[in-house]
């Protein structure tokens, strides 16, 4: 999964860093429009448009309207008022212009993150039947996993909320942001480049390295965010699989490395009903960013595995006898 995901950061960063340099183009063209010495008022923001100007937000309030239309969010009435206001300000033009833009991005990040999870479900579900089969030698008979159970999964709230609630918060938090840079940029008369400093910082960075992914700011959320949706479809259907394929029980898997809490690394080797499993209790997800998984556990073949894999202190992959977290970090000193 992790594979699946990482591979994913260049185009998450790409629409980030897309969504940046226009909303920094629209704040320079404003500069560009208004300022005086390099510095607008709030005063002058906050004046009406002129009919021309007028005209020309029309055309945007329209490329605005069908975003909001499609939206992760409810922005119709914000839609509404603009539409049927006859002052409209400067200010306002501006904040709408961001405001697409920003809708834009996390309709991307919606379809990108669904698009993600619902891949990486269909393939553990067959990973894991093809794994059961080899490990148990019997064959089972399957039919092709029905797309509304796939889309059933996506669906699903992970940690309170769904997809697009938490993008659409994630979009709220990120407007009220750059609301707030604006309108403080005005007050205390700030050149547009204060505004494109302040953005980079709120759009922050990831960074992948063996130690993981590390990163701040809104793409790093948004990385968390597609981490946890594919997190939760790999579990998911790796439990299917099991009832699927009449496992009656499962086995918790937790990383062995330090990177590892002692919530997941006391669940580590604990078995459990298959019909039993709930999420975030006896199953994972257990907490954001989590990295435990399961496997099918059959008492009758549960000793024929003789090793299993590990990461060691420089983030390497390397194999170990079979055991659990507390006997590996016992004889590791951890």
């Amino acid at each position: 999964m992790e594979s699946a995901v990482n591979g994913q950061i260049p185009d998450l960063v790409k629409s980030f860093e897309t969504a940046r340099q226009d909303i920094n183009d629209q704040v320079y063209k404003f500069y560009a429009r208004y300022a005086k010495n390099n510095q607008i008022s709030l005063a002058d923001a906050q004046k009406a448009l002129s009919l021309s100007e007028l005209r020309e937000f029309k055309g945007s309030l329209k490329e605005f309207t069908q975003l909001a239309k499609d939206s992760i969010g409810t922005f119709n009435l914000t839609v509404d008022n603009l539409s049927v206001k006859s002052r409209i300000t400067r200010l306002e033009a501006l904040q709408t212009q961001c405001d697409a833009i920003l809708q834009r991005l996390y309709q991307q990040q919606d379809k990108q993150i669904k698009g993600t999870a619902s891949d990486i479900y269909t393939s553990e579900y067959y990973h894991q039947l093809f794994d059961i089969e080899n490990y148990t030698g019997f064959q089972f008979e399957f039919s092709k996993i029905a797309d509304s159970a796939v889309q059933s999964v996506i669906k699903q709230p992970v940690y309170g909320m769904d997809i697009s609630e938490h993008l659409w918060r994630q979009d709220i938090d990120t407007g009220f942001k750059i609301r707030s840079t604006l309108n403080n940029m005005f007050v205390t008369g700030k050149p547009p480049q204060a505004f494109a400093a302040d953005l980079q910082k709120a759009i922050g960075a990831v960074r992948v390295d063996k130690s993981g992914v590390t990163g701040t700011g809104k793409k790093y959320e948004a990385y968390r965010l597609l981490y946890n949706e594919s997190a939760h479809a790999v579990n998911q259907a790796q439990i299917q699989a099991y009832k699927d394929d009449g496992i009656d029980q499962y086995e918790i898997i937790a990383a062995l490395d330090r990177r590892t809490c002692a919530e997941c690394s006391d669940m580590d080797g604990k078995h459990f009903p298959t019909d039993k499993a709930v999420e975030g209790v006896n199953h994972p997800s257990f907490h954001v960013n989590c990295r435990c998984t399961t496997g099918a556990y059959i008492p009758d073949l549960a000793d024929l595995t003789d090793t299993r894999a590990a990461r060691d202190d420089n983030g390497n992959t390397i194999s170990v006898k079979n055991q659990t977290y507390d006997e590996w970090a016992k004889e590791r000193g951890v």
